[in-house]
């Protein structure tokens, strides 16, 4: 009788692979929570529940543990607050059956490294990616026409966003807070409606924004996208976008190298070649600074010191 009990938990052995818990979480969605694999699993069809803070089943258990979320193809909608403050999760991939994703779902998730939005997707709504510390690039897809208030607010790692040309408009904060931002691909051909404090605190008047060239003098002129420091199109007309200002110092080129005399100490000094890509970056040292690149004899390049931008001829 022993052997037989012990040869069935033997066979049992590869199917024991049980959740530790497991619940519902919307009219026809289950949730299961593997603690081995730190894995919480969605699954089912249809909209999840909407939730306030800590009111998820698994916040107050599984929250700080959970590594990795699985939503599988079928769920139709993410609920307020789902994952909230899931602290120890750092990627997420979002099936294309997802059409909605409620208020703060992922805030506060501040190992969170990657995001996969799906092209189903028209909104991304209030604080729906706030305080995640650790993202450090955003493509929204082309099927998005609104970014809500908030929804990428003190996301202090983000440091490139790109918005599609479906995008018609922008809330309040959306992207404040993002102190390294240094670039933003933005293809709308009609300027976004954007609040005017969508990038407040992001030190936008440090980064480059690219848009398509049809549109260039339209950003150029409309708050907040006329506070970027340089403004470059996509197909390379960096002169034309670059806004360029008097500066107060010295830049000599010479074997492919920018030299610059008379900057402030501590200047962030960055150089970009015709393409729009940068290629060289430094911070002055005794008023002195001098950026290697690659750029070829003849071409143009960008130098931006601190805030302000002019031209250059490589030599």
């Amino acid at each position: 009788m022993k052997k037989r009990i012990l040869l069935f938990l033997l066979a049992m052995l590869p199917m024991m692979a049980w959740a530790d818990e497991s619940g519902t979480c919307g009219d026809h969605l289950t949730w299961t929570y593997v603690d081995a694999t730190k894995t919480l699993t969605i699954s089912g069809t249809g909209t999840m529940w909407d939730y306030g803070t800590g009111d998820t089943p698994w916040y107050n258990s599984y929250r700080s543990t959970i590594k990795t979320i699985v939503i599988q193809e079928g769920v139709t909608g993410i609920g307020y607050c789902a994952f909230q403050h899931c602290s120890s999760l750092t990627s997420i991939t979002i099936p294309n059956s997802v059409t909605s994703i409620g208020y703060a779902a992922f805030s506060g998730c501040t190992n969170l490294i990657s995001a996969t939005i799906p092209n189903r997707l028209t909104r991304i709504g209030p604080y729906t990616f706030w305080n995640c510390t650790s993202l450090t690039s955003i493509t929204i897809p082309n099927s998005v026409t609104n970014i809500g208030n908030w929804a990428f607010y003190k996301c202090s790692g983000l440091t490139s966003i790109t918005i599609p040309n479906s995008v018609t408009s922008i809330g309040d904060e959306a992207f404040a807070d993002c102190p390294h931002l240094t670039d933003v691909y933005c293809y709308a051909e009609r300027v976004p409606e954007t609040e005017s404090d969508a990038f407040l605190d992001s030190h936008i008047n440090y980064s480059t924004l690219h848009v398509p060239a049809s549109a260039i003098d339209r950003y150029r002129v409309k708050v907040p996208w006329s506070d970027f420091g340089t403004i470059v199109t996509f197909d390379g007309d960096i002169v034309k976008g670059v806004k360029e200002q008097n500066i107060p110092v010295l830049i000599q080129t010479e074997n492919g190298k920018v030299i610059v005399k008379g900057a402030d100490d501590d200047a962030m000094i960055s150089v970009y070649g015709i393409d729009g890509m940068k290629a060289g970056t430094t911070v002055s040292r005794d008023g002195q600074a001098t950026v290697s690149t690659d750029l070829t004899s003849g071409s143009i390049a960008i130098v931006k010191i601190g805030d302000k931008s002019v031209k250059v001829v490589m030599k």
